[in-house]
């Protein structure tokens, strides 16, 4: 999405941030763009703090709280969560946070909240080695 002739800013993206998820908390973590704050991607769930850390290359999320399980799939090396499949260009410096990586970390928790109980994850799964990688 573009305005006028600029790709979306960080400042875009804080301003729709705080307009649609208010309780994601924006500050700088180590000179990183960051959000905290709570998600409950269901009536039923628990309510999960998450990180959301904005680089140059593409936004990161971790799970602060509950503990994930440690063998719960689709995850980097470094623990923040595999929401899309890179190589597709499903996120892209000029889409907006709130309208793209939150609600699919809303997807993938209520999937990771089936997986714990099933055993089967119900979410998109592109093919992939099995080997983790941080893209």
């Amino acid at each position: 999405m573009r305005f006028g002739n600029s790709q979306i800013n960080l400042g875009m993206q804080i301003h729709a941030m705080k307009s649609y998820f208010p309780q994601l908390k924006y500050r700088r973590i180590k000179q990183r763009p960051t959000w905290i704050g709570c998600l409950r991607p269901t009536n039923e769930s628990p309510v999960y703090q998450i990180k959301v850390e904005y680089s140059s290359r593409r936004p990161k999320v971790w799970v602060l709280s509950p503990t994930i399980d440690p063998n719960a799939p689709h995850r980097y090396l470094d623990k923040s969560l595999c929401l899309y499949y890179p190589k597709d260009r499903s996120w892209t410096r000029d889409k907006f946070i709130y309208k793209t990586i939150i609600p699919w970390v809303s997807e993938w928790l209520a999937c990771y909240e089936l997986w714990s109980i099933t055993g089967i994850w119900y979410g998109p799964e592109a093919p992939h080695s099995k080997e983790k990688r941080d893209f």
